[in-house]
């Protein structure tokens, strides 16, 4: 589930969109191919990273994940052709910068 400030984050941009949002790994799974969704965003706990991402990748292999902590201070990127990224004490913007530069490299 998206917390609500990255939701409202994502929604003010001219060149993103949520187009959904849900909880549990199979419906993700589910509504990412559906959605036909270019990047996914998870909430991470800890520095753990969300144990859904290797099966998304492997389904969807052009997938962007980023994951958040609930508060926002740490955020990672996942991409099948490139390495885990960690961004530490980031800030709003950040999430959306590091948002688009995952999607410039994937395409």
């Amino acid at each position: 589930m998206v917390p609500d400030t990255v939701r409202r984050l994502v929604d003010e941009q001219d060149d993103m969109e949520v187009v959904g949002d849900c909880r549990g790994p199979m419906k993700i799974l589910q509504e990412t191919g559906r959605a036909n969704a270019d990047a996914v965003i998870l909430t991470q706990e800890g520095e753990h990273e969300p144990g859904l991402c290797s099966q998304l990748l492997a389904t969807y292999p052009d997938l962007i994940i980023m994951s958040v902590t609930p508060d926002l201070t740490a955020a990672c990127t996942f991409q099948l052709t490139s390495h885990r990224r960690d961004f530490i004490n980031i800030g709003r913007e950040d999430i959306v910068q590091r948002l688009r530069e995952a999607s410039r490299i994937s395409h």
